[in-house]
């Protein structure tokens, strides 16, 4: 194949026809602010029925947790705010509600948005100001830079004499600054950082005589600051002001903290000087470099306020996990956990490059470890610096915190410091796919650690990330990727991580699990153990605790607390218990000092069964055992309820939920049972607040039945009442529903509708959004029940079904659905009755033969399963167009369009093309290079590509995103992928000679390149147990490698004469075969390196590919000599007849437990067989465009995945392997139609084309009559057709064919020019051919004679020839701008050139009656000539807008017709020059070619945009002030959409005429009309209908009646 196109029949540089990328600006409204508020305490009074089992006993928590919004909005407590910042509550702007943790002081979002203060307000304020700083005098340093300690010393005395006029520098800043905070909302922020670090020096300066030079140089800042405007411009430059503010801060938090630090670096053993030196010397610098750069700003008057504007609407849209941040209710005690709190925050301070970056705080259930956490969270959060806080909960893993950790702590830091805002903006700005990626190694590189050392380089100040719950994450295997990414060391010569700044601290805190363990056993990780505290600490710090949790309780004193404390072991969760308990007063008879002892007597364990024995104690006295009988079954089943909830819900949603429990009898109150457990459980007074354990260990208590005994919660009890409860929610009142959201307009995009998140939230409550997610969940862990299936039938059967799609969509959960389909699918154990998968191949899934009488209920299930993975870009996109887009185009036949499509009237109606059924090809990922390989994982999730760029790219096959950024570090192509059985690993190889071994999770190159091999490396593959690499290379050897240590595993394995193709392995790992171009196939031992017998041998072309059955007893080989073979592996034979293909076969797959081979060939076609019977089944997949290089097979055998050079990937539905290949597919042009003529009786078309073929239509339905004529390869530029109709001549590079239409057969060849042959043309008694050649020359061809003579006279190329109707005359017009009459019988010009045209003549046409010439050239003129004077009729016909390809003259000689690089057909009027109505509008590409059929009736033009198109020419007759309408995707202008106004916007912009690349119709301003889905239309993109059509080949576009869509703002009529 020829790596550059083939000519096209005109030359001209292409069109740019890019489709437009604008998008609707999003609007922003103001962000509500939700006041914080103190939760109620007050407990209800007692209830009758059931409550009184639950009405005493130990008491809520005095402390009940705050919802995670409403606990990451409350002020700080008074105990616990620092001293040094008295002013922060009052500076930070206000928080952003849609995030858990505050914005802090660096949160600039909702300022921007804020209104400006009034002008007078402003100038008073200013004037105040200006009074205090005229008074001030900047007090310079008298301290200089030190060389030496000896100059250190001698400074000493000025620096003292120095302190106090330093510090009446802050004074004054104080004092003015003040003035200025209520002014305006940025300078209220950062004036605010300025005015606390300066009342942190003045408060706690330290006179040290190392701290002069760092005060003198903070004293400056101030200084700058307030000389001339500076104050008053410190809002205009928001992010170097921002900067300054935080290096200050920094600057001051280190003098105030200066005495902890020295004893910090005592214990580590370090050299206090120098670190104090190396210190101050860091933060001058940066803050000289900071001065210059607002010295430089000053000079500016622009204002940045929009480029904050654009990256809020950069950043928006980014996956956020709400509820996972910060909780100042969970802080420790103020007085507790000091000296491990001040060891972390002087590592956090200091910043040196040898210190560790990570630091791992483990410990055992009940230590108090979160409690540390929270505490460094809202102590970094009061500091001001950039920091975040992400907590993981089990009770919450069905969110998937894990994949959203770092866009959520990236957002996060983006929220504390404008250049971290920028840079995440930068990196998602261009990739949208990036805010929503699960590829945590991307959301690590590119939106955490990219952007933040970006921020580093200008603050030094530590950037602080706490992870709190690590353990809670979920299995070894969620957390396994992020461990990864913490852990990885890729600096050799450091013993730090290479990616994270030296001022990044990340505390991790976790339970010590041993993968956890194992993980973060690294020297740039810092580790405390809990379990390392002395003793005495945590016992002194206990005791304080319970003191103030007992605190106002008479009779306890000290030794209560010590006592209390000895009993703990150490767990502050034991510790908040017993407290709790004590506390108790519900219980008659007996008061806190009994409790006391009934706690600490009776007992001497320790540890868990410690906290086993508090646990047990407080629920006996919630439920004492004479009431086990009637409150257990109770309590356990609400708390199986709550348990077994994937996520965990407040009060009102449990009770809805219950309210639909199939068992009326198990419809208790909830809260009757949860409000005694306010020591154990949140949310149990506050309606708002989730209720789940307060703490880890009471989850494990309850669901471990060695631990809890009777109070054993079985979890699995209650999945079926949760199943019956969630599709009964979605049914009910206030569940599921049409335009649930009231989405106003459908020409919006989700992610401009203002408020959608406020939407989701007021109109599908919780139990809503819960039911939605998690039905699917519930009902497959439910054994069959026939009830429950029903219910299951029900749900499937109304529009609930579409109401749930829209539901998931507007809660960005759609791509759930698959889950709970599939999941469906699985539980009721039925075949799809459309599937020809046999029943052994389910016995094989696990899949049984069961409920035959809910086929049908599986079958919707399926449909829909299509349905989404069809429509879910679209209805994410826009969730409108579920009803405007999806389901209008779903096939015709599925369940989904039959079932649903009448029930909206208002949407567009399919009125010819509509696809019957569900396509073979699922969808489509596009990738920027040609593929040359794939392979899929073992668990059928990923694709792997090896691309021709030299990278490998590794896809989601669900959602066709791409996992992480391209694998790099191949410098050719990547010639073969391959993964590892256990899916962790990745193996290419590539022509660079190399091959290289990736981790399949994060992407990362592990090792160093295997290199042996001398030429490219043509194929890997990997043994059964993972342990070797096999390689087939160009230089004729085959290779085994070792997997861990990369070596080369005994000798190259040489035998093959020519270049290995193809290498791969049998299933027990002891054979190795090989496909070489020396046509053999041979078998190696994997031990000994040795062949086994000889070659075999059979192909007769070069053997491109070899698998191996899963038996391991046949070879499969596919070969260039367009076979397939079979071969027995014992004994070497050929098994059977070769399976013969219409092309090479690149690639062969076997089709597991069904005995199917599917082939790749380079006739770009896919196919499959029976391996017994080697009969193709059903028809070759079509639809690639260019060489097919590789195929897959997913694990389960449902899908086929391919690869190509066209630059796709492509995944196939195999069920529908027995199905027709669509009509389109097999019969279209795939390059340029150069070239179109009609046949002499008007019934057929003929076309030539680049792709080297000539095609003959049926004019009326577009269908192919014969096989394509094929002309070796080369571009066909030309055609014309005999009169007799049976006979067709073409041309191309320097060849003109004949055809004898008949038999499809080629009766002649002629070779007679030296350069293209443009036109080719055939005179009236077919006795002779006419050329023109780019060679500049005319050929006469006599065919009964074979004479041939030459016309010469033109200087250039001749681009076209005509043969007058008496076929006397030749017509030939040329580049040279020329016409040229000769003279046919003699060859002679019959008169001098016909000059006027100013560009080359493309093409000529005479009129039937042999008067007048008819020409069209690249000068956009048309001009009419008289043939016996050669003299110009009239004016040039002008309206075309680019060089005239092609002209033809109607056989009445009354019309011209004309085609132009402008993409238009115009229609003239031969005697007056004036055009006939509007042009003809349609193609997208240049139009080549145009005929006009016998009777005058129609038009037939081919275009550079692949298409023929049929256009009425009596539309024009009928229409003679025809003007187009506005937006017609149908030969019948009736069809046109009705208030195209609205859409278009009386925008300039001309209506779109087909979709973009992505399959959207989009208007001005990126208004979203339709959604047109590719894969089952794939002509839409270019080969939309419009007026005046009555054909357009392929036939492979929908014409669509849109006068009835309800559309924009009416689009919810669609229903009505």
């Amino acid at each position: 194949m020829k790596e550059d196109h083939p000519p096209q029949k005109k030359r001209r540089v292409s069109l740019d026809r890019s489709p437009s990328n604008s998008h609707l600006a999003e609007e922003r409204g103001q962000r509500a602010v939700n006041a914080s508020s103190s939760l109620p305490h007050s407990r209800n009074g007692s209830r009758g029925g059931l409550s009184r089992f639950f009405a005493r006993g130990a008491g809520q928590s005095p402390n009940p947790e705050p919802t995670a919004e409403s606990s990451s909005r409350q002020d700080l407590p008074h105990s616990q705010t620092s001293q040094h910042l008295p002013l922060l509550t009052t500076i930070t702007p206000e928080p952003n509600p849609d995030q858990s943790s505050d914005s802090g002081v660096a949160n600039i979002s909702s300022t921007i948005a804020s209104e400006q203060p009034h002008p007078k307000r402003v100038k008073a304020a200013l004037a105040k100001a200006k009074g205090g700083i005229d008074g001030i005098r900047l007090v310079s340093g008298k301290v200089e830079n030190v060389a030496s300690a000896s100059d250190h010393l001698q400074s000493v005395p000025d620096t003292i004499d120095s302190f106090s006029k330093i510090l009446k520098t802050f004074e004054k800043f104080h004092s003015v600054a003040t003035t200025l905070t209520n002014v305006h909302p940025y300078a209220k922020v950062a004036l605010g950082i300025f005015t606390c670090a300066s009342k942190m020096i003045l408060d706690q300066a330290n006179r040290d005589d190392q701290m002069s030079r760092l005060l003198s140089k903070i004293s400056e800042v101030y200084g700058l600051l307030m000389e001339g405007e500076g104050l008053v411009r410190i809002a205009s430059m928001p992010e170097i002001c921002e900067k300054i503010a935080r290096q200050t801060l920094e600057c001051a938090d280190f003098v105030v903290h200066y005495s902890d630090m020295k004893s910090f670096w005592r214990r580590l053993r370090k050299h206090v000087f120098n670190e104090t030196e190396a210190t101050i010397q860091r933060h001058n610098e940066v803050l000289d470099n900071l001065m210059q750069q607002f010295r430089d700003k000053m000079a500016l008057t622009n204002t940045e306020t929009v480029h904050r504007i654009a990256e809020d609407q950069d950043i928006n849209g980014m996956e956020y996990v709400r509820g996972a941040g910060r909780n100042t209710a969970k802080n420790c005690l103020p007085g507790t956990r000091e000296e491990i709190l001040s060891d972390i925050k002087c590592w956090i301070r200091s910043t040196g490059e040898d210190e560790p970056r990570i630091l791992w705080l483990s410990g055992t259930a009940g230590k108090g470890k979160s409690a540390i956490a929270h505490t460094i969270a809202n102590w970094s959060h009061e500091r001001g610096g950039m920091r975040a806080c992400f907590c993981f909960d089990r009770t919450r893993e069905a969110e998937r915190r894990h994949e959203k950790i770092f866009t959520t702590i990236a957002r996060d830091l983006a929220d504390c410091d404008i250049t971290m805002r920028g840079a995440l903006a930068r990196a998602v700005r261009d990739d949208n796919e990036l805010k929503h990626t699960t590829d945590v190694s991307r959301q690590w590189q590119e939106l955490v650690v990219g952007p933040m050392r970006e921020a580093s380089k200008a603050i030094t100040a530590p950037v602080q990330i706490v992870i709190d719950a690590l353990d809670e994450s979920g299995d070894a295997n969620t957390r396994e990727h992020i461990l990864d990414l913490l852990s990885q060391k890729t600096d050799a010569a450091s013993s730090q991580p290479a990616e994270l700044p030296a001022n990044a601290r990340i505390i991790i805190i976790s339970r010590p699990l041993q993968d956890i363990r194992d993980a973060l056993d690294a020297s740039h990780v810092r580790h405390i153990s809990m379990d390392d505290i002395p003793p005495a600490s945590t016992h002194n710090d206990i005791q304080l605790y319970t003191s103030k949790r007992l605190e106002g309780l008479r009779n306890f004193n000290d030794a209560h607390f010590n006592t209390l404390a000895e009993k703990s072991d150490g767990l502050f969760e034991w510790a908040r218990l017993a407290c709790e308990y004590i506390k108790g007063t519900n219980k008659v008879g007996l008061g806190p000092a009994d409790r006391f002892d009934a706690v600490v007597t009776g007992t001497s364990e320790t540890g868990t069964r410690l906290l086993d024995m508090m646990y047990t104690r407080i629920m006996e006295e919630i439920m004492p055992k004479h009431e086990h009988r009637e409150a257990i079954p109770v309590f356990c089943s609400v708390m199986g309820q709550i348990l077994a909830s994937l996520e965990p819900l407040p009060m009102p949603a449990l009770k809805a939920m219950r309210l639909h429990f199939p068992d009326r009898r198990n419809r208790y109150n909830v809260e009757d049972v949860i409000r005694s457990l306010g020591s154990l459980v949140t949310g149990v007074t506050d309606p708002q607040t989730p209720i789940r354990p307060l703490h880890s260990s009471f989850y494990d208590f309850l669901t471990d039945k060695s631990r809890s005994h009777d109070f054993f919660v079985d979890r699995s009890l209650v999945q079926g009442d949760l199943a019956f409860a969630s599709l009964r929610v979605m049914a009910s009142k206030r569940g599921l529903r049409f335009n649930i959201c009231s989405l106003e307009n459908s020409y919006l995009p989700n992610s401009s509708v203002p408020d959608l998140a406020k939407r989701v939230k007021d109109s599908i409550p919780a139990q809503l959004s819960y039911s939605s997610r998690f039905w699917g969940i519930h009902v497959s862990c439910t054994s069959f029940e026939s009830s429950l299936a029903k219910e299951v039938e029900a749900f499937f059967r109304g529009e609930r079904l579409l109401w749930w799609l829209e539901a998931l969509a507007l809660m960005k959960s759609l791509g759930g659905s698959v889950v709970t389909l599939l999941s469906i699918v699985k539980w009721l154990s039925v075949r799809s009755s459309s599937s020809f998968l046999s029943n052994k191949f389910l016995r094989v899934l696990g899949w049984s033969q069961g409920h035959a009488e809910f086929t049908h209920v599986s079958d919707a299930a399926a449909d829909t399963l299509r349905f989404v993975r069809t429509f879910a870009i679209t209805i994410l996109r826009s969730t409108p167009h579920l009803y405007l887009s999806a389901l209008p185009f779903a096939p015709r036949q599925s369940r989904m369009f039959r079932k649903f499509a009448a029930k909206f009237p208002s949407t567009l109606r399919i009125v010819a093309g509509h696809v019957e059924n569900w396509p073979q090809m699922e969808k489509i990922i596009h990738v920027n290079y040609g593929v040359r390989s794939v392979a899929m994982s073992p668990d059928g999730k990923c694709i792997a590509c090896g691309l021709l760029d030299g990278t490998i790219q590794v896809w989601d096959i669900e959602t066709g995103e791409a996992l992480y950024a391209p694998l790099q570090a191949h410098t050719f192509f990547v010639l073969s992928v391959a993964f590892s059985p256990d899916g962790h690993r990745i193996v290419s190889s590539s022509a660079d000679q190399t091959i290289r071994v990736w981790d399949a999770k994060t992407g990362h190159a592990l090792g160093s390149p295997l290199q042996g091999h001398t030429d490219s490396v043509r194929s890997v593959a990997i043994s059964p147990d993972g342990k070797r690499i096999v390689s087939g290379s160009e230089d004729k050897t085959v290779r085994v490698w070792d997997m861990e240590t990369c070596e080369a595993f005994g000798v190259p394995l040489q035998g093959h004469t020519d270049p290995v193709q193809s290498v791969t392995l049998s299933p027990d790992g002891e054979r190795v075969v090989s496909g070489s171009d020396d046509k053999t196939i041979r078998v190696w031992n994997m031990e000994t390196c040795e062949a086994f017998g000889a070659p075999l041998r059979g192909h007769t072309g070069k053997v491109w590919c070899v698998t191996i059955t899963p038996d391991g007893k046949r070879i499969m080989s596919g070969s260039e000599d367009n076979t397939i073979r079979v071969w027995d592996m014992e004994t070497g034979e050929a098994l059977g007849a070769p399976i013969r293909y219409t092309g090479p076969v690149s690639s062969v797959a076997i089709l597991p437990h069904v005995n199917r081979i599917v082939s790749s060939s380079a006739d770009w076609t896919i196919g499959v067989w029976d391996a017994k019977t080697g009969k193709a089944l059903g028809s070759p997949l079509q639809g690639h465009t260019d060489y097919i290089c590789s195929v897959a097979i997913s694990p389960d055998g449902h899908r086929i995945v391919s690869g190509s050079y066209d630059k796709t990937i492509r995944v196939w539905n195999i069920d529908a392997i027995a199905g027709k290949t669509s009509v389109a597919a097999l019969q279209s042009h795939i390059w340029s139609v150069n070239s179109v003529a009609i046949s002499p009786d008007g019934h057929s078309i003929v076309s030539g084309s680049t792709d080297a073929t000539v095609r003959v239509w049926d004019i009326e339905t577009g269908k192919a009559l014969v096989s394509p004529l094929k002309e070796g390869g080369d571009s066909v530029l030309s055609v014309a057709i005999s009169s007799t109709g049976r006979g067709i001549v073409s041309s191309s590079n320097a060849t003109i064919c004949m055809w004898n239409l008949e038999t499809g057969k080629e009766s002649g060849v002629l070779n007679v020019h030296t350069g293209y042959v443009q036109s080719v043309a055939i005179s009236p008694d077919r006795n002779r051919i006419v050329s023109g050649s780019d060679d500049g020359t005319i050929r006469v061809w006599h065919i009964d004679t074979g004479r041939i003579y030459h016309l010469s006279g033109h200087s250039d190329e001749v681009w076209s020839v005509a043969i007058s109707s008496d076929g006397h005359r030749i017509v030939s017009g040329s580049d040279d701008t020329t016409i040229q009459v000769w003279d046919m019988g003699t060859g002679k010009a019959s008169s001098a050139p016909l000059r006027g045209h100013t560009g080359g003549v493309l093409s000529v046409a005479i009129s039937p009656d042999v008067c007048r010439i008819v020409s069209g050239s690249r000068d956009e003129n048309i001009r009419v000539w008289d043939m016996g004077t050669g003299k110009p009729l009239g004016a040039p016909l002008q309206g075309h807008t680019d060089s005239l390809n092609t002209v033809a003259i109607s056989p009445d000689g009354n019309h011209i017709v004309s085609g132009s690089d402008d993409e238009t057909v115009r229609v003239w009027d031969m005697q007056t020059g004036e055009g006939v109505g509007a042009p003809f509008r349609g193609h997208t590409g240049p139009v080549l070619s145009v005929a006009i059929s016998p009777d005058g009736k129609r038009i037939v033009s081919g275009s550079e945009d692949t298409t023929i198109r049929v256009w009425d020419m009596n539309f024009l007759n009928r229409h003679q002030q025809f003007e187009a309408p506005a937006m017609c995707f149908s030969s019948n202008p009736a069809h046109a959409l009705h208030s195209a106004s609205s859409f278009l916007r009386d925008s300039n912009t001309p209506a779109p005429s087909c979709t973009n690349e992505e399959g959207w119709i989009v208007g001005p301003e990126g208004r979203l009309l339709l959604w047109i889905p590719l894969n089952l239309y794939p002509g839409a993109m270019d080969h939309m209908y419009a007026p005046g059509h009555t054909l357009v080949i392929p036939n492979n576009t929908p014409q669509l009646d849109l006068s009835r869509v309800a559309h924009g703002t009416s689009w919810h009529k669609c229903r009505e």
